[in-house]
């Protein structure tokens, strides 16, 4: 039965780790297109946003960075058997005044810090400033879309390992999943609703950001024009 529980958390453990793997890869292509965004934008103010979008891919990308070599020490302390234990006195009792020796728990602890902390810093890059609300959306939507769901799928795993001894630990990050399925949502959406009122702000980043909706402007445009051409053309007769 011991054999059984371990397996179970080097699971848990393992499952986190590839979900974080792939959402370390996925965050480079929306970083690289913020950043190619931001050298052709001149204006200040915009470009400032752009700006402070790449700043937060990076920082959650270094902190899901760290949290894969978290995971990885996880998995070494359960191998080697280490839990987290006191030194001990000369009669063979704990000793406290020394630190205790770090455990698995403890760990995976501040690895679910980890992820609570990358989620928020993603919902910092996209959060919708007023004057370029349009700006707050993924240049890279099935790349971010992975993103958001393989971070979710790390905490789930993780949380489900801590349970044993702390079954509250996923009702106490709750939040932290919504915000995820929120930023999925909103952030990956390529077609804006039938209904929804576009400024001409949110027009143009969507153009730029999305190759179906800048070929299909091209297309209108191109209408657009040998209409009037028609027309005119028809005028002068």
């Amino acid at each position: 039965m011991p054999q059984e529980k371990s397996v179970a958390t080097e699971d848990h453990v393992r499952c986190a780790a590839v979900a974080l793997t792939t959402v370390f890869e996925s965050l480079g292509a929306e970083h690289q297109a913020l950043v190619a965004e931001a050298e052709k934008t001149s204006a200040t103010e915009r470009c400032g946003t752009l700006t402070r979008m790449t700043e937060n891919i990076a920082q959650a990308a270094h902190t899901v960075s760290a949290s894969i070599v978290e995971l990885a020490t996880v998995r070494g302390l359960r191998d080697l058997d280490i839990r987290m234990q006191f030194s001990m006195d000369a009669e063979g009792g704990d000793y406290s005044p020394l630190l205790t020796l770090t455990g698995p728990s403890d760990v995976l602890y501040d690895i679910v810090n980890y992820l609570v902390e990358a989620a928020d810093t993603l919902g910092r890059a996209y959060k919708p400033t007023k004057k370029h609300p349009g700006l707050a959306v993924a240049r890279c939507p099935q790349q971010m879309k992975l993103v958001f769901s393989g971070l979710s799928a790390a905490l789930d795993a993780v949380c489900t390992d801590l349970s044993t001894q702390d079954p509250e630990v996923a009702k106490d990050h709750a939040s932290t999943r919504r915000l995820l399925t929120e930023l999925e949502d909103r952030v990956c959406a390529t077609v804006p609703s039938q209904g929804a009122s576009l400024s001409t702000e949110e027009v143009a980043a969507a153009i730029r950001i999305s190759p179906e909706v800048a070929r299909a402007a091209s297309a209108a445009l191109a209408g657009l024009g040998g209409s009037r051409q028609h027309a005119l053309g028809t005028s002068s007769l």
